[in-house]
């Protein structure tokens, strides 16, 4: 009887916590995150009447794993001040009956058409799954009705691993780039492919639009394909890449390749190798959009795969990067700022001007944006601290790297930067989220951590800060 009593206590805890979110010391103030249960890869990130619509995978049912993926769905006039709506589809067709996976959203004669992957399990055969491309239709950004003619592209012959649609139009043709997953020589290979459509709903593959040597991994996810400062980028998220030195540690990488497109021959050449699109530990999956104001802007999921963070303890798990606005440096990278927008959650400055060692400042709700001038010709060691986290932010002049640590296993991330003469970072502290952008953007670093209690930023004790500014944020996003 005790051992069943046990049993019944620990089941009714457990569902507790994935009923509702039951603490929120992590849950973010100022990310967007799910009202409760879990949420990976944004989808559908568009502008629909003059809001900005973020769609995201959503298992509303538990924190504790991804389950059979619904859409989520919140919007804002800002890219702030977040709404909850409610789930937009639901997993419940024959045809997408394990999930409507991934996809993207095109906005047409006021209306939103929602691309995605419909997916289907079969336990105990070869292949166990298979993908197909549907399309689910609203009018008024809230309710979503799917296309009664699903799926539009079944993708025979490029089973069982095609999802993800990205779709855009350009002139009088609309365009989808689909992530696959190929077999040469026994390797499996990751790629992207290339459709076309003159009306939304019949689609023809057209191309490659470029695809793994093996260095590359496996499978190429999320796959994005866009047209900045005169180029185009491919960005996606390669899975398999094995680490190599700093790069590529996480358990899957999100990055991109320069290159030109031809729309004539529907020909990519790349111009550069694959980068890295972020340092930390936790971007995949991104997703942008060009809006009303002409930005690139471009979101990603805020965590990886296989961490098991405590937050699910809590009820809820995942949340999405600050918007930032892409930019093409000459040298060809993409460099990230956040959306202005984002200053309206400050509130009031904690510390401003000249800063010497030791310096230490305490954020009010564990969430602040903290700007950083210093000389690089020194190095420079910056803390986040709460009673049982602290993470080092370490910029060493001498080998003109960069590097974030958030102690335990597998906590070091760390690349090259080499600013001129100033030194500028500009981060990003929430309850359980840093964000750390290097100079102009050109290097990002985002991580998640967990601290309890207060949290406190210091300058390390042999650094010097010409301007050291912290300042708190407010909530603006709802709990529930």
């Amino acid at each position: 009887m005790g051992a069943l009593c046990k049993n019944l206590i620990i089941f009714m805890f457990v569902n507790s916590i994935n009923a509702e979110i039951t603490n929120d010391r992590y849950y973010p103030r100022y990310h967007l995150a799910p009202p409760q249960g879990w949420m990976n890869d944004p989808n559908g990130f568009s502008v629909f009447q003059q809001e900005y619509h973020v769609f995201y995978q959503y298992n509303p049912d538990s924190a504790l794993e991804a389950g059979t993926a619904h859409w989520g769905h919140a919007k804002s006039r800002d890219l702030l001040n977040w709404q909850h709506l409610p789930i937009a589809m639901y997993p419940n067709e024959t045809y997408d009956s394990s999930g409507v996976f991934s996809g993207s959203a095109l906005i047409e004669d006021d209306t939103m058409y929602l691309y995605y992957t419909a997916h289907t399990n079969h336990p105990g055969e070869t292949p166990n799954h298979e993908e197909h491309q549907a399309l689910a239709i609203s009018t008024d950004g809230v309710n979503v009705v799917k296309y009664q003619n699903n799926p539009l592209i079944e993708g025979a012959d490029r089973q069982p691993d095609f999802r993800d649609p990205k779709v855009w139009k350009h002139g009088d043709t609309y365009y989808m780039v689909l992530g696959n997953q190929f077999t040469k020589n026994d390797t499996r290979l990751g790629r992207v492919l290339l459709y076309s459509s003159k009306d939304k709903y019949n689609w023809s593959e057209v191309a490659i639009i470029g695809e793994s040597d093996g260095s590359l991994g496996y499978m190429w996810e999320c796959p994005d394909f866009f047209q900045l400062d005169g180029h185009f980028i491919l960005l996606m998220s390669p899975q398999g890449i094995p680490a190599e030195g700093d790069k590529y540690k996480n358990l899957h990488q999100t990055g991109y390749i320069v290159g030109d497109f031809d729309y004539r021959t529907l020909t990519f050449k790349p111009t550069t190798s694959f980068q890295e699109l972020d340092h930390g530990h936790d971007v995949y999956a991104t997703q942008t959009i060009l809006d009303n104001k002409g930005r690139r802007l471009v979101l990603a999921w805020f965590d990886m795969w296989e961490t098991n963070y405590p937050e699910q303890l809590d009820g809820f798990t995942g949340q999405i990067t600050i918007p930032r606005i892409l930019t093409l440096s000459k040298d060809f990278r993409l460099v990230q700022r956040p959306v202005p927008e984002i200053r309206a959650a400050r509130t009031n400055i904690v510390y401003t001007g000249q800063a010497s060692g030791g310096t230490v400042a305490t954020l009010e709700n564990k969430a602040g944006e903290i700007n950083i001038r210093a000389s690089a010709l020194y190095d420079l060691e910056f803390f986040i601290e709460g009673i049982n986290a602290s993470v080092q932010i370490y910029y060493n002049a001498s080998s003109g790297q960069i590097s974030l640590d958030r102690g335990g296993d597998d906590g070091l991330r760390r690349t090259e930067w080499q600013p001129a003469n100033v030194l500028i970072l500009n981060i990003y502290v929430d309850a359980s989220s840093i964000e750390v952008f290097c100079g102009a953007g050109e290097v990002t670093l985002s991580s998640r951590y967990f601290p309890d209690g207060p949290v406190s930023v210091r300058l390390g004790d042999s650094s010097e800060a010409s301007q050291f500014r912290v300042i708190n944020m407010r909530s603006t996003v709802p709990i529930n």
